[in-house]
């Protein structure tokens, strides 16, 4: 009896967070998430949306008891939820609890920044992807993969881009996105409808989870449409700093004329150090055409033989529309993949965030 009381009274006051493996802890309020409160301390936790939809703010709860706002099944995978994995932003705490977010010395660190842009060019990719060639006001410094969130002046709610160059160590002020044009999209209708030459805008970065972990283990890569700009960056970066471990990249297309950035592709796999193989796979393709590569779904090819080496040794990579990102998870979990070893940016549309 004793013992119960003593639990009972330890519950009343503030509840605890602590964070491993830095030890770091706070208290959180009950009517606050654990995401609110972790940044409103100045932990760099990891988010973007705040509600539940693109999984940025993953972390592994390790003991203790939290209340889900919205089902985890929404954006977490069933062997992920087993694995013990929640959502910050969708946490409120039920006991003091310990969580674990990761800790790797190429971490992203830069802070959030806003800055003021201007379009200097545009060119087509693809028949619906654009490059979009920027220049801020001053240098921002981000890590391979990262992303920023883009606001035009009377469109509202900002958009989110992946940086698709390389970072500078000193930062730069000159950067590039690869834009898809999404039916029904304000922001795409407005950029693809004219030239959109000096347009100004606003960018508010960088952000995101989706960056190379350090690490000897192979890399499995699966993107789809305009997910190939944070994993280019992320090659690119990669190259520059000497990373030698075998690669396989599946690119998922629907057909030919989606296809892109293939004579990119080509140089990396000329001058990367180690094994690098770009597969790409086409969904749609008609059967009487000139194509002669594989054909399908990308996770068709999710095996040990198509990439080299054993899949649940792999570190995996993956950037691109949520239901391709879902398939890629469910096979990977049959393949016995560690799930600390698996990230991913699902790209959320406009009409998906909103919802």
């Amino acid at each position: 009896m004793k013992r119960l009381f003593d639990l009972f009274k330890s519950q009343k006051g503030p509840l605890i967070t602590t964070i491993q493996p830095s030890g770091e802890s706070f208290e959180v309020p009950k009517n606050k998430t654990l995401l609110q409160t972790a940044l409103s301390e100045g932990v760099n936790f990891p988010y973007h949306c705040t509600v539940g939809t693109c999984g940025n703010c993953r972390c592994k709860l390790i003991d203790g008891e939290v209340r889900a706002i919205m089902d985890f099944s929404y954006t977490l995978s069933e062997a992920e939820i087993s694995d013990g994995y929640i959502l910050a932003c969708q946490s409120l705490l039920k006991s003091n609890i310990t969580i674990e977010l990761e800790a790797d010395v190429n971490q992203p660190s830069e802070p959030l920044e806003t800055f003021s842009g201007v379009i200097k060019d545009t060119h087509m990719l693809t028949h619906d992807i654009m490059q979009v060639n920027v220049e801020l006001d001053r240098a921002i410094r981000f890590s391979a993969g990262q992303f920023a969130d883009i606001g035009l002046p009377g469109f509202g709610r900002h958009r989110s881009y992946s940086f698709a160059c390389a970072p500078l160590d000193v930062g730069q002020k000159s950067l590039s996105f690869h834009v898809r044009n999404v039916p029904g999209g304000s922001y795409t209708e407005w950029l693809f409808d004219n030239d959109r030459k000096n347009e100004r805008f606003e960018l508010h970065g960088p952000s995101g989870a989706f960056w190379l972990r350090t690490s000897d283990a192979p890399i499995l890569a699966v993107a789809g449409g305009s997910g190939m700009a944070p994993l280019k960056s992320i090659l690119d970066d990669a190259l520059l700093k000497g990373v030698n471990r075998p690669i396989t990249y599946l690119f998922g297309a629907r057909e030919q004329r989606d296809l892109y950035c293939l004579d990119e592709m080509q140089a990396l796999a000329k001058q990367w150090p180690n094994t690098f193989n770009f597969i790409p796979v086409l969904s749609e393709e008609a059967t009487d055409s000139n194509w002669t590569g594989k054909r399908g779904l990308v996770t068709d090819f999710i095996n040990d033989e198509t990439t080299g080496f054993p899949i649940v040794d792999s570190h995996a990579y993956l950037c691109g529309p949520p239901g391709m990102i879902d398939a890629t998870l469910a096979v990977l979990e049959e393949a016995h993949v560690n799930l600390s070893h698996v990230h991913y940016d699902k790209f959320l549309d406009s009409r998906q965030l909103d919802n």
